[in-house]
């Protein structure tokens, strides 16, 4: 019959592995939460910066640089065959 020693050592034995390893899980759950609060907290910021740029008006000046950047590509073909036209008749 085993002794109350011998049953403490054994007892022992098997579950202080089960302790730490229990410790390990809780720390990297706490670990996984922190990193995912600290994601959600950069996500909300940059929603919210999206929002506030998306809800600001355009400048004026921006909307004619876009412009005048969309008929220049609307106007780069049309010059090129110009170019290409003017150097046949060159040649």
């Amino acid at each position: 019959m085993p002794t109350t020693l011998q049953i403490a050592t054994v007892a022992g034995a098997v579950v202080w592995p089960l302790g730490a390893g229990l410790a390990l899980v809780l720390w990297s759950k706490a670990r996984a939460a922190a990193h995912a609060r600290k994601v959600a907290a950069m996500e909300a910021d940059l929603r919210g910066m999206f929002h506030d740029i998306e809800s600001s008006p355009v400048p004026n000046r921006l909307t004619m640089v876009v412009d005048a950047l969309e008929e220049g590509e609307a106007l780069t073909p049309a010059r090129a065959a110009a170019r290409d036209s003017k150097s046949t008749v060159r040649s």
